[in-house]
């Protein structure tokens, strides 16, 4: 009985985002019908407040998938956590990223790793530090990956630039 409760209680705390179809075509036919059905889904049947688009049905749906006319679909609104620290930890990062995968993150990260062998210009470096920042604004979460407690001038900065967004920042290390 307590671990039906507790299935419950984690079912009922996990939130969904809705997204439009990434079909544009079918997105816009659907649209259409809707329109021509003065706002109610194409796909129901009573023309109730419950039926009109974007149904009430949807909203309420617990898990992940299309609405009735595929307009909307919905997924697991999930936590991101981006990891920085110097690019010489490339095995480390990969750790750490199966590790937040497995509980549940959607993990960016460097995939360039110019300390381990990877060959870029100078501008290549200025572009990724810059998609980095990119990332950093987008998670919920900044890891730094400070083995042996070494923090570089790159990861100063990115941790300077997850301060000035007010950006929860956990350390591997102390």
């Amino acid at each position: 009985m307590v671990e039906k409760i507790r299935m419950k209680k984690t079912v009922e705390a996990l939130q969904y985002e809705i997204f439009p179809n990434p079909d544009f075509l079918h997105r816009k036919e659907i649209q259409e019908a809707i329109k021509l059905n003065d706002g109610y889904c194409c796909c129901a049947i009573q023309r109730i407040p419950e039926t009109k688009c974007m149904c009430k049905e949807f909203k309420d749906q617990q898990e992940h998938g299309f609405c009735h006319c595929e307009q909307y679909y919905k997924v697991l609104k999930t936590p991101t956590v981006c990891l920085c620290g110097s690019t010489r930890f490339k095995d480390k990062f990969f750790e750490v990223a199966k590790d937040f995968t497995l509980k549940g993150y959607i993990v960016t990260m460097p995939m360039v790793f110019a300390h381990c062998g990877d060959n870029i210009s100078d501008i290549q470096k200025e572009y990724l530090d810059e998609v980095h920042k990119a990332k950093i604004a987008k998670a919920d979460l900044v890891y730094i990956i400070n083995q042996d407690g070494y923090i570089g001038q790159s990861t100063s900065d990115e941790i300077e630039w997850a301060t000035k967004l007010n950006k929860k920042i956990e350390y591997l290390e102390k």
